[in-house]
Formats: C-alpha cells, structure tokens, sequence
C-alpha cells in the first residue's frame, strides 16, 4: 500500500489533466486516513498488552501457531490481571473508542461502570474479523482479550470454553 501511494504521488507530478489530479490526490487522502485509523484504533488495544503485559500480579498469554492454524487466527492476545485498578481506566477508554461502529456489542455495567463486554468489532477486510472480550470479577481481578482471524462469533465462543 505504501509503495502505491508513493508511486501515485510521484505520478501526479507528471500530470497535465487537474481532475486526474484531484482524484489521485483525494485516493491518497482516503487511504491515509484509513490507515491510520486501523492502526490507531488496533494500536490502542494492543498498547495495553505491551504496557502491562510483564508488570507483576499480571499473566498474558498470546496464542500458539497450532491454535492460530486450527482455528484461522491471526492474533490472539489475553491478559489478566490479579487486581486491574491501575489498568480498568485505559481498558475502559480502549473499549470505547474500539467499541464505536461495532457489529455487535454486549456489555453489563455495575454503579455505571463497564464490568463486562464482548464486541464483534468493524474491520477493513472482510474476511478477517476483530473481537474484544472484557470483564472485571471480585477484586478488580480483569480479563482483557483480543482476537483477530477467520473465526465466526460460534467458533470464538467454541475456542474459549
């Protein structure tokens, strides 16, 4: 994608025609944008894993090559905390601007506050499909999960019994 946008740039240079030129610059601006909102909106979940991932009283786990194969997985991320405090308000500010423009949302809440969440969550290809899974037990203790691939909700929800 890169490499055709560069390719493009450099070929409106050497246009004559203006509209061919509009389209071609107005093409760039789109992709751009939603390049970067792939990558902001994937990069916010996945900063919770890298943040927190090796901190103490937390377990992450990300999937083996056998379970992606199996299952047409491309990422599978599952952090748990033994007491989520410190995370539950990045966790929380994450699911709600992943949360916007999901195909399916499910959320419990207690004292106005997100306790638990699956979301089936919009991507660019069709094929590949993006989940989150969120809840807080006794104790503030916090599962955080994210899934990426081929799976339907049916085998998700197979995958994690």
């Amino acid at each position: 994608m890169i490499m055709m946008m560069i390719y493009l740039i450099n070929t409106v240079k050497t246009m004559k025609n203006l509209k061919q030129k509009f389209l071609v610059v107005v093409f760039l601006v789109l992709a751009n944008a939603g390049m970067s909102f792939s990558a902001q909106s994937q990069g916010a979940v996945l900063s919770i894993f890298t943040k927190y991932g090796t901190n103490k009283g937390v377990t992450m786990l990300e999937a083996s090559r056998v379970l992606m194969k199996e299952y047409k997985i491309k990422t599978f991320k599952s952090i748990i905390f033994d007491d989520g405090t410190r995370a539950l308000p990045e966790i929380r500010k994450c699911i709600e601007i992943e949360k916007d423009g999901a195909l399916s949302i499910k959320e419990s809440t207690k004292d106005g506050l997100l306790t638990s969440g699956y979301y089936q969550l919009k991507s660019k290809n069709t094929n590949l499909k993006r989940y989150l899974i969120f809840k807080v037990g006794n104790n503030n203790k916090t599962t955080f999960i994210y899934v990426e691939g081929e799976l339907s909700p049916d085998d998700l929800v197979e995958l994690l019994k």
